[in-house]
């Protein structure tokens, strides 16, 4: 779903959906707390991502559903893909560009400082390592 993140954004490919996402959003964050949530609540997934000039809704249940919005109007997509399968995969582009997630802010981005990227970069590896083991647990919960 997700490419490995470069200059500030990151390409989210779903079947024939193509779609961007912007360091303007925490995306890792953002889709991490959400992927908590519709686990633990049993709800369905909804994201929205900000392309910067269109946007993008993905709701994702027993199938996933984008809606885009832009200058040349809306437009849907219907994905032969569930929650749960569409949870995991982002949980494993996540893991597989790690270290690209965790600078993937704009607070790295424009820290000033070697010793300021660095404190940034700590903290937020803590808390992606964090998130990423409680969508885990969230899953095997659910699973069991």
């Amino acid at each position: 779903m997700f490419t490995k993140p470069k200059n500030g954004w990151t390409e989210i490919h779903l079947e024939d959906f193509e779609g961007l996402g912007s360091y303007i959003q925490d995306i890792p964050v953002m889709v991490l707390d959400r992927g908590v949530q519709s686990v633990q609540e049993r709800t369905p997934l909804k994201l929205w991502f900000d392309e910067e000039e269109s946007a993008f809704t993905l709701t994702a249940d027993e199938e996933t559903k984008i809606v885009t919005e832009g200058n040349f109007g809306a437009e849907e997509y219907h994905i032969k893909c569930a929650k749960l399968d569409l949870i995991r995969e982002i949980k494993n582009d996540i893991e597989k560009y790690f270290s690209d997630w965790v600078t993937f802010s704009e607070d790295y981005a424009y820290a000033e400082e070697e010793a300021e990227a660095q404190e940034i970069y700590q903290k937020r590896e803590k808390m992606l390592k964090k998130k990423l083991a409680a969508l885990e647990a969230a899953l095997q919960k659910y699973t069991e």
